[in-house]
């Protein structure tokens, strides 16, 4: 019998978790399993199935053949094994499996009860082979560590130590096609894993997207599997030095796979989209899908560099299908896990509105994100890359459901509650007289009810379908007892009117605040949601902060920034949670700039960006958040803007900066150092909540000032003219 036909035992290592779809595709290729291990399974096969796994396996990252093993009958301690390795080497006559003229190489695996320094026991087992050379053959073979001929894969045990052939030399994840890298990049084998288990030649897509395409690996291994492009069909093995190697029985399996391949290539193929919002991620899957042999196609691929707000219309028909699989930056580039959580929130989103109903396949860091995810028939893997876990989400996504403004479906109803029936019927009249308004401009916040009453001293927000109500602290004359028995009233008259359960209510008590403490923490229940706005889709807390992050009587001077913010650039100081910037980025905004005291709200205005699928962290710094004093910040920079918000706090004694900031007191200032960033053209939007603010006449004198204050309350802070004042101001030119 040949060594071509004899039937041997062969290890084929894998990723950690990959152990049920690796059985599964080599038993496809004819190999019968013996034993699984933890990353190993032990076959049983021919010498041409052991060719075929190096040739075809997708998932395999090493094909071995058992060479020698060394039984252990003694206990040994950690000083012992690496003399034992020594001796089991030199004890075997190498000459037999490779020539002296022959490179090699030692890669030495230990298992976890064993203790020693690899390092050292891998240099005694090159002594070993080496000296067994030397007295077989006289003479001794080279070490190259970095492209030997010949890999002897050693697993040194407690009761045995394997020596065995890598018929694979370099680990079988390395196509060859990786020729550019980006950053945290999926192995080529993990990929084709998730692949394989999306069960994707099944199912047969008419697209393929990768939204976050990197380095292009899913494509390309996508790719391959279409086009039945074998992965190892132009990399080099380790068996071409050995003495067992059939060089026609492996000449003819390359054969084959050529054939196979180009005869896949008269198919028809999926339409392939690979976006990135990295330029350099963008040329790097271009060459790198040449590299892998798809130079022919490459035209019909589209490789664009994209954010995931900027995505086209797909224009799926109604009977074609869908495939998007993709590796987020779940890394720390974000800042935090919230900001990691708010860009899977933002994917999830799009892919609703984009491709209800079709397949999806997403890797994450944490089962937290992937558990964001608006999935339905779910399945999750969890592999290894490398040392770090991460979890593949599987599903079918669901249909967006569009909300309707809360109003849009709210009827007055009669209600009665005994001790707030006015409170009641003011609050009914508010949300019917806001109703149209609400639906007519798809208005999700606004505020239903402040302090209309006397008896009542309160503020109902809605934010979606959620309330927020405020109780200005009573003062100290009114009775503590007889002032909670009435907002106890209010809250019930609330729910009557609104019909929304207890658990979509929020309470704060908001009593005058000094300085900073308005954005202090209060709590911490994080009762975090999305809300809408325009076309941004912004987070709220209703829980932590005295404010939600969403300052709703500035949303029509938020809209109206979104309409002019198209290819300029833009800035937003005291930017609390960047809503405006958002709206600007959403906008065309050629840039936005935040700034702001507080790293907690920039924090919070990055996890806004990612959420609206806007890049944070892009080489270009399009959209750039600074930490600091607006007054100093503006000092010590250059940069011209074309737009430009303020909406500075009242009052602030913050230890960031030294000495205190007064709006009325400083404000002059502050709009002078603005309007030397403006850019000749541009327009700056100044606002604050200071009741008794008066603009200083010098603004109007040096610049062109209009006071916008009444287009920018909205129908709902109507009952309230004083809310807040606004005005424009630009360069007058004589």
């Amino acid at each position: 019998m040949s060594n071509s036909s004899r039937v041997n035992n062969y290890w084929v290592t894998c990723a950690d978790g990959l152990e049920n779809l690796l059985q599964e595709e080599i038993e496809q290729l004819g190999a019968t399993l013996v034993e699984r291990k933890t990353g190993r399974l032990i076959i049983q096969g021919t010498l041409e199935i052991a060719y075929r796994i190096c040739m075809w396996s997708r998932l395999a990252s090493r094909v071995l053949t058992p060479i020698y093993q060394y039984d252990i009958t003694h206990q040994h301690d950690a000083r012992d094994v690496a003399e034992e390795l020594y001796e089991a080497a030199v004890e075997f006559d190498w000459s037999l499996v490779f020539a002296a003229q022959s490179t090699f190489a030692i890669r030495l695996h230990v298992e976890r009860e064993i203790k020693v320094n690899t390092q050292f026991a891998t240099l005694r087992v090159k002594d070993g082979v080496v000296d067994s050379f030397m007295e077989s053959q006289g003479r001794r073979p080279s070490i190259d560590i970095k492209q030997p001929e010949i890999t002897l894969y050693v697993l040194a045990g407690k009761d045995a130590h394997h020596f065995c052939l890598d018929l694979s030399g370099d680990s079988l994840h390395k196509r060859g096609y990786r020729r550019y890298m980006t950053d945290a990049p999926i192995k080529e084998n993990l990929a084709a894993a998730i692949l394989q288990k999306a069960r994707l030649t099944q199912k047969k897509p008419d697209l393929i997207l990768d939204p976050m395409c990197g380095s292009g690996t899913f494509i390309i291994e996508a790719l391959m599997i279409l086009t039945d492009r074998a992965p190892g069909m132009v990399r080099r093995f380790g068996f071409n030095g050995w003495h067992g190697h059939d060089h026609d029985l492996w000449q003819s399996i390359k054969k084959e796979a050529v054939e196979r391949h180009y005869a896949a290539l008269e198919q028809p193929l999926p339409k392939f989209y690979a976006f990135d919002a990295d330029w350099e991620a963008v040329k790097a899957t271009r060459k790198n899908i040449i590299a892998a042999g798809f130079e022919a196609i490459i035209e019909d691929i589209q490789i664009e560099e994209r954010v995931l707000g900027d995505w086209p219309d797909f224009q799926l028909t109604p009977d074609q299908t869908a495939f998007i699989v993709t590796n987020p930056p779940y890394g720390e580039r974000l800042g935090d896990k919230a900001s990691n959580r708010a860009l899977y929130q933002g994917l999830s989103l799009l892919l609703q509105e984009k491709f209800p109903e079709q397949s999806a396949a997403i890797i994450a860091a944490q089962i937290e994100q992937a558990d964001v995810l608006a999935f339905q028939n779910t399945e999750t893997l969890r592999l290894m890359n490398g040392k770090l876990p991460i979890y593949i989400r599987f599903g079918e996504i669901k249909p967006l459901s569009i909300a309707q403004p809360f109003l849009s479906t709210w009827q007055a109803q009669p209600v009665d509650v005994e001790g707030a029936q006015d409170f009641a019927n003011r609050l009914q009249k508010n949300m019917t007289a806001l109703k149209k308004w609400a639906i007519k401009d798809n208005i999700y916040c606004l505020r239903l009810y402040d302090a209309d009453l006397p008896d009542f001293n309160l503020v109902v927000d809605l934010y979606g379908d959620k309330l927020h109500v405020q109780e200005y602290a009573p003062p100290k004359k009114i009775d503590p007892e007889k002032a909670k028995k009435r907002f106890n009233l209010a809250l019930a008259a609330v729910r009557a009117v609104t019909g929304l359960n207890r658990e979509n209510v929020f309470i704060k008590t908001r009593a005058r605040q000094a300085g900073k403490t308005q954005y202090e923490k209060q709590s911490s229940a994080s009762k975090r949601f999305i809300v809408r706005e325009g076309d941004a889709k912004l987070l709220i807390n209703l829980t932590d902060y005295l404010d939600t992050g969403l300052f709703l009587d500035h949303r029509q001077i938020r809209l109206q920034i979104a309409k002019e913010a198209k290819n300029k650039h833009f800035l937003n100081l005291y930017s609390y949670t960047s809503t405006a910037s958002v709206h600007a980025a959403l906008g065309g905004a050629a840039s936005t700039t935040s700034v702001d005291l507080s790293n907690t709200y920039l924090n919070w205005s990055k996890e806004n960006f990612v959420l609206n699928g806007l890049t944070v962290d892009h080489p270009d710094q399009q959209h750039q958040f600074f930490e600091g004093d607006c007054f100093e910040w503006l000092k010590e920079g250059h940069e011209q803007y074309d737009l430009i918000f303020i909406d500075p706090p009242t009052f602030s004694n913050s230890k960031k900066f030294y000495g205190t900031f007064d709006v009325q007191r400083d404000h002059l200032s502050l709009i002078k150092r603005a309007m030397n960033r403006l850019s000749g053209e541009g327009t700056l939007y100044f606002s604050n909540n200071f009741r008794g603010f008066d603009l200083d006449p010098e603004i109007s004198e040096r610049f062109k000032v209009e006071e916008i204050t009444h287009w920018t309350i909205g129908p709902d802070f109507k009952r309230n003219q004083k809310i807040h004042r606004a005005w424009r101001i630009q360069h007058r030119f004589i």
